[in-house]
């Protein structure tokens, strides 16, 4: 993210997602190439930081226009035909792409997009070019016939970058590019081995404010071949000279296909033509793809993947080696660009599939430890919030709603959040410090976390019974006054000491209703303060003998205003922030986890540095502190599982997080980034309508 805060990760530059492009946008006609500029430079995919935008106007402006390594030229087929040089001396990693109206089959040509362009279009177009120049800058830089010292030393490059992945979709796509660009290959995909038919081989789990898929990859372990069932995800697919739309999809693992052979055998597959295998041999050629896309697949070579127990982890299929990589394949000419794969290309493939085989397998270990954690983590707050069944559910709706709104600070591009963005990784950190944020609630006293009213029912109790005693003793008192009269003579005046008597009893329960109903979590106006305290001060004299209702205890938490803790309880809860950060600085994170303790521990920090543990002021936490903090207050206001309070209605709730955004206690940039997004929308949260809301939900505080 880009903020003070952030930090710097040093990867190395090997992926085709990392290729900078400067993108020359050419119509001679201003609305058309308004439409190219805005549908570009308003893409998520462009980044400011890397690629640049060039419009080019009218072909005389293209006069003096070189398209250098890194160049993507989008090319409107309305306009005036471009100066010759421009494509017939362009650098061999530049990229043309044509826009408009489609043109007749040009070899020339890497790819075409409609005017106006749909974001689907952008995404797909720069993801093409960034390959194609990537792929195309390494094999021109480095020599595509170059020694065996030289494709050593790629080999060995192409190690290093293999190790620096943790992400399983992106590691297949460097196996798959660097695989294609050693190998001069113009088209490969990529299978990983599943256990199973593969019906319930792809797990979800929500994170980062999306549903993330996970790919339980496996190793063909020879012993299991004829006790286990496995099948092949098509897990990845690159192809040079067409555009084919790739999906996954999930099919068995047998003898019969030649990825299948290959994973279940454990040996290399290379092939002439597949169009004229032997016919002994045991696996077939499926040329569906070949059928619908106008394509000709000639020679094939397939490598399994093996980790370091030469168990077979998945498989890579390179299709079609050229003579020229630059040049793009039609059916006519494959016959004549397309060689067969050579010994040293087969050697060179496994050792190749050797390192991705143990990168594949190193990343599958990373995503196992790191769902356990997750699953330990989640285990913990499960743990954490049984202590407080009325609370449970809580963590997880703040997670949501945080990483939520950290999603849509990463697609605010032109607001408050323009410059600034979270990365993956933290992310990742922002989405366990929401789940942990109350990690701290673990040494807090049970009575006190579980406390539903101002008192607690031995309190409540305690008064009731102090009522029926002073009772009694007004009664007593009566009597004794009574016999005295009639002792006296004075009988006539005992209707009035009975009255007297009546008029008390009425006061006295009518000030234990009061308390026992304020001893519920109701707000206290100042005309109920002012009368507790008359309570308070005033006890009963009967008979020389002091009767109070309640405790100087009791006075001190029935003067809370709101909820239902007193001070010293709300310091104890309070102090779950300070326990929180204490206990999570314990752990020893790894390193692009390890602000989870700040973020989790400052999220009751406000705009005026009135908040807690350290009453600092908002603006220096960490942004995602501060977007937790909207988060924790708005599921604290609309959940409706609490039994000390009911649910507060949306429209006030939101109102409520304005004036609490207007008074210091919120960051407003953060309250108006949550209303102007409605995220309890996007979501589909429960929540209470005011329209549908009940008295008390009304009346709620």
């Amino acid at each position: 993210m880009r903020t003070p805060t952030s930090r710097l990760y040093k990867r190395l530059p090997i992926t085709a997602a990392v290729q900078p492009l400067t993108l020359y946008l050419y119509s001679d006609n201003a609305a058309r190439r308004g439409m190219l500029v805005a549908a570009f430079s308003g893409s998520r995919h462009v980044s400011t930081e890397r690629d640049q935008i060039i419009e080019l106007a009218s072909a005389d402006a293209c006069a003096g226009l070189k398209l250098r390594d890194g160049a993507c030229l989008v090319l409107d087929t309305a306009s005036a035909p471009l100066p010759p040089h421009v494509l017939g001396e362009r650098a061999p990693s530049a990229v043309v792409i044509t826009a408009g109206a489609r043109v007749a089959d040009d070899t020339e040509i890497d790819g075409h997009m409609d005017i106006p362009p749909a974001p689907a279009d952008v995404q797909r177009v720069v993801r093409r070019a960034r390959e194609l120049a990537w792929l195309r800058g390494r094999a021109f830089s480095e020599g595509t016939q170059g020694s065996s010292r030289d494709r050593l030393a790629r080999l060995n490059r192409i190690g290093t970058a293999l190790s620096d992945v943790r992400q399983l979709d992106e590691l297949l796509e460097v196996v798959l590019n660097e695989a294609r660009n050693i190998l001069d290959a113009d088209a490969g995909s990529i299978y990983i081995i599943e256990r199973g038919s593969g019906a319930a081989s792809a797990s979800a789990r929500k994170v980062l404010g999306k549903a993330e898929k996970r790919t339980r990859a496996v190793a063909v372990r020879r012993a299991e071949l004829t006790t286990q069932v496995f099948s092949l995800r098509f897990a990845a697919a690159q192809n040079d000279s067409v555009e084919i739309p790739f999906q996954q999809i999930v099919f068995p693992a047998n003898l019969e296909s030649i990825a299948g052979y290959a994973a279940l055998t454990g040996e290399m597959v290379a092939i002439e033509d597949v169009y004229t295998l032997p016919p002994d041999a045991p696996y077939r050629f499926n040329n569906s793809i070949d059928v619908k896309y106008g394509y000709r697949t000639r020679s094939m070579l397939t490598v399994p993947l093996k980790n370091t127990s030469d168990e077979v982890v998945g498989v890579v299929q390179l299709i079609n080696k050229k003579r020229d990589p630059r040049r793009r394949l039609t059916p006519d000419e494959t016959e004549r660009l397309v060689v067969p794969f050579s010994g040293d290309d087969l050697e060179i493939a496994a050792s190749l599939g050797s390192q991705a085989g143990v990168a594949i397998e190193n990343v599958r270990l990373l995503d196992a430890i790191a769902n356990l954690f997750e699953r330990f983590v989640i285990a913990c707050v499960g743990a954490i919030e049984q202590r407080d069944p009325s609370t449970a559910g809580h963590s997880g709706r703040v997670d949501r709603i945080t990483m939520a709104l950290a999603d849509e600070v990463n697609k605010d591009k032109t607001g408050r959040y323009r410059d600034v963005t979270f990365s993956d990784a933290e992310m990742t950190e922002l989405h366990y410090a929401a789940l942990l944020h109350d990690f701290g609630k673990i040494g807090v006293r049970e009575h006190v976390l579980q406390k539903a009213e101002k008192l607690y029912p031995a309190q409540q109790q305690a008064i009731a019974f102090r009522g029926e005693i002073a009772a009694r003793e007004l009664r007593l008192d009566a009597l004794e006054r009574e016999a005295r009269l009639i002792e006296a003579g004075r009988a006539g005046e005992v209707p009035s000491v009975r009255a007297k008597l009546e008029q008390d009893l009425a006061a006295l329960r009518d000030d234990v209703a009061f308390l026992l109903e304020h001893s519920k979590p109701l707000f206290m106006t100042d005309e109920k303060l002012a009368r507790l305290k008359a309570i308070h001060e005033n006890p009963r004299r009967i008979n020389g003998q002091v009767y109070a209702l309640i405790s100087d205890e009791d006075y001190q938490s029935l003067q809370t205003r709101k909820g239902t803790l007193n001070d010293a309880e709300r310091r104890e809860i309070e102090n779950h922030v300070a326990d929180s950060w204490q206990f999570l600085k314990r752990i020893p994170w790894t390193a692009d986890l390890a602000r989870v303790p700040e973020i989790a521990g400052q999220h009751h920090e406000k705009m005026n540095a009135k908040g807690y543990p350290n009453g600092v002021p908002a603006a220096e936490t960490p942004l995602g502190s501060r977007l937790m903090a909207v988060a924790d207050v708005f599921d604290s206001l609309t959940a409706s599982d609490r039994p000390y309070k009911p649910a507060i209605p949306l429209e006030r709730a939101v109102q409520i997080l304005q004036a609490m955004a207007k008074e210091g206690d919120l960051d407003p940039d953060v309250v108006d980034l949550f209303v102007n997004t409605r995220i309890w929308e996007k979501l589909k949260l429960k929540v209470v309508r005011l329209a549908d809301a009940t008295d008390a939900q009304k009346a709620a505080r």
